[in-house]
């Protein structure tokens, strides 16, 4: 008997070359799946760029064009220099002008003034408003009418007004006070004089006294006077005690 095989047959096998045609068919399903073939795929809607046609189109299509000097945004970029120009120029000319118109007054006042330069004047007419100041605030109570004629003869305009109304107080306190009144001008400065013209700065002590007592009191004032020249004379034409009025 022969021997037995191990290995039960089914069938018959099939030759070599038909598992080779069989085993084709499947490997070209499998690429046409993977790979589709250009012709069949969609074609893009109209207007729509492809992505080949993304990839060639040039980087300077979307760079945005440079002003041209003649459109309305660089004419107005021009203008505004030149304005800013323009306004530094005239505030600069006017700057210029102001210091000058300055200094020509300030040398103008200067010349007019000879207040330092004409010693004589000057000393002069520090002499004439010092006395007169120490003439119209001094006085006695049993002869106040004399201190209001001594007024009468060294004030003129405004200032004999003031002192109308200051002295007519005096007349009706000092006898009943029996107050006896000395001032003495300290020191004094011409500040202007031009002229016949003049302004003075004064600085007083004032000594009042009570008849028939030792009791006495010290006060300081300072002032200005205006003088005007009246031929030889200066007399004091306002009386300034910086109180505004």
């Amino acid at each position: 008997m022969p021997p037995k095989n191990s290995r039960t047959n089914t069938g018959p096998e099939p030759e070599a070359g038909t598992r080779a045609e069989a085993a084709a068919p499947a490997s070209e399903a499998k690429a046409g799946a993977t790979a589709p073939n250009d012709a069949d795929a969609p074609e893009p809607a109209d207007g729509a760029a492809t992505a080949d046609q993304v990839a060639e189109a040039p980087a300077s299509e979307h760079v945005a064009e440079p002003t041209s000097p003649g459109t309305p945004a660089a004419r107005r970029s021009l203008r505004v220099p030149a304005l800013l120009a323009v306004v530094i120029v005239l505030l600069g000319g006017f700057g210029v002008w102001a210091t000058l118109k300055a200094n020509n007054l300030r040398a103008s006042n200067a010349q007019q003034n000879v207040a330092l330069t004409d010693a004589a004047a000057t000393s002069a007419v520090r002499q004439q408003v010092s006395r007169a100041v120490n003439q119209i605030f001094s006085y006695r109570y049993t002869d106040t009418a004399a201190t209001r004629r001594a007024a009468q003869t060294l004030l003129t305009g405004r200032a004999i007004r003031q002192y109308d109304q200051l002295f007519s107080l005096v007349e009706k306190e000092a006898p009943a006070q029996k107050l006896v009144v000395t001032t003495t001008v300290t020191n004094s400065g011409v500040q202007f004089l031009s002229g016949d013209q003049a302004r003075v700065l004064v600085y007083a002590n004032q000594q009042d006294t009570r008849a028939g007592t030792t009791q006495s009191t010290y006060a300081g004032a300072m002032f200005a006077v205006t003088a005007v020249r009246a031929g030889t004379r200066w007399k004091i034409e306002n009386i300034d005690t910086f109180t505004g009025s």
